[in-house]
């Protein structure tokens, strides 16, 4: 699966890269700026976006993933330290498509994350093939 980090720390972003690519992934790209998650996701359309939700410089993970549904519904899984915060969760499910993990990364919890989304993804890719061979029989059985 193709993955991009929207990490403000150099040293996470590394070591996740690290874990991800052990695990198969592509790591596309990493941002550390709301602006650096939105050029990343339009650029190079990800399957999925691994966020911190605290970003340096006053940048709010939050808001780049607000941002980014404007025009994407790429799944956002947010890796934070305020992972058990009520209004952090509240945040995090008010934003379609997006899932919360706790700093420092539970890695089971986010392999099963990247595992589920991964499922949907090739359900739902699966799902546009059969659609449009169905379209296709039956534009064809149509035509005189």
């Amino acid at each position: 699966m193709k993955l991009a980090i929207v990490e403000d720390e150099v040293i996470l972003a590394m070591a996740l890269t690290l874990l991800l690519e052990d695990w198969g992934h592509q790591v596309i790209g990493t941002a550390d700026t709301e602006a650096g998650a939105l050029a990343l996701v339009e650029a190079a359309r990800p399957d999925a976006v691994l966020m911190d939700i605290r970003l340096g410089r006053k940048d709010s993970g939050l808001h780049a993933a607000r941002q980014i549904r404007g025009s994407s519904g790429v799944p956002i899984v947010f890796c934070t330290a305020y992972a058990d915060s009520g209004p952090v969760q509240a945040e995090v499910r008010s934003i379609e498509n997006a899932h919360l993990v706790g700093k420092p990364v539970d890695e089971e919890r986010l392999e099963g994350l990247l595992r589920d989304i991964e499922g949907r993804r090739r359900e739902a890719a699966s799902s546009s093939f059969v659609s449009s061979v169905v379209h296709t029989l039956q534009t064809a059985s149509n035509d005189p």
